[in-house]
């Protein structure tokens, strides 16, 4: 079951107490979902997650019956009325069995590394599995919790997901970029989540002319690599130091590149924000 903190949710248009709160998701259903970042009362990089929001919608084969200004609002006020400073906040669009549509927006229990873990990286496991249609953001409860299951058992920070031929694709909470010889290497984008942060990673390496390969990548492939690291919403750019019993340059001057890079983007992107 979903869980929402501070004081409201926002259902359709309306604000409830979140003690009215009660949101679980049905095999039946088909949601579509974001998660952003609330950085000083600001939602990191909006635009990009409304867009992938409908595209998601349009690749189940479904529409959104609420307009991108709508969202917005709905988005503005849950922010000003829990005075949200930092954290996360997510929204769902749901189709029902029964042909119900709803929206819902509430401020979501979040985790993000700590000081030590962007310093000295972190642990990363694998796990197989593929989700159907990768490039959409829907909720996929089953594959959710067995992920969750896994990474407490392996003592771990993120698993990342095995296809069938036994290939890397991504990240369960994010997507994984590689080094290897002064370039980054990720995996094809028809296999994975076009992530936000992912979009970002690979502009400002185009924008510095570091090239960008995307590409199939075999796990017995992992020892060509040097570096090796996370993004995503929540971990932004993270090092990892062992990844399948390889281990990792976390010092890599490009992984530290685009650490520092990013802050910079998310700094621009709150100097530049408007509803």
């Amino acid at each position: 079951m979903e869980t929402a903190l501070l004081n409201y949710f926002v259902l359709d248009e309306t604000l409830y107490s979140t003690c009215d709160f009660n949101l679980m998701f049905a095999e039946s259903d088909v949601s579509i979902y974001e998660v952003v970042r609330v950085e000083d009362s600001i939602p990191l990089f909006l635009g990009a997650h409304l867009k992938r929001f409908y595209d998601s919608a349009r690749l189940e084969g479904k529409e959104i019956e609420i307009t991108n200004a709508e969202i917005r609002q709905r988005l503005r006020v849950l922010i000003i009325e829990n005075k949200i400073v930092y954290g996360n906040i997510k929204f769902v669009y749901r189709w029902s069995a029964s042909g119900d549509k709803q929206f819902y927006a509430w401020a979501m229990p979040f985790f993000y590394p700590s000081e030590e873990q962007y310093e000295k990286g972190v642990l990363v496991e694998t796990m197989p599995a593929e989700r159907p249609n990768p490039n959409a953001k829907k909720v996929l409860t089953a594959l959710r919790d067995l992920a969750d299951k896994q990474i407490e058992m392996l003592h771990c920070f993120e698993v990342v997901y095995l296809n069938n031929k036994n290939e890397i694709t991504e990240g369960s909470r994010s997507n994984v970029f590689f080094v290897y010889n002064q370039q980054l290497v990720t995996s094809e984008l028809p296999s994975v989540l076009p992530g936000v942060t992912r979009a970002a990673v690979i502009q400002l390496a185009r924008q510095h002319g570091i090239p960008v390969m995307e590409k199939r990548i075999p796990l017995s492939d992992l020892d060509a690599f040097s570096s090796c690291f996370l993004s995503g919403t929540s971990p932004k750019i993270l090092p990892v130091n062992c990844l399948h019993e390889n281990s990792f340059d976390v010092n890599e001057r490009m992984v530290r590149f685009f650490m520092g890079a990013y802050d910079g983007l998310c700094k621009a992107e709150k100097e530049s924000f408007q509803w």
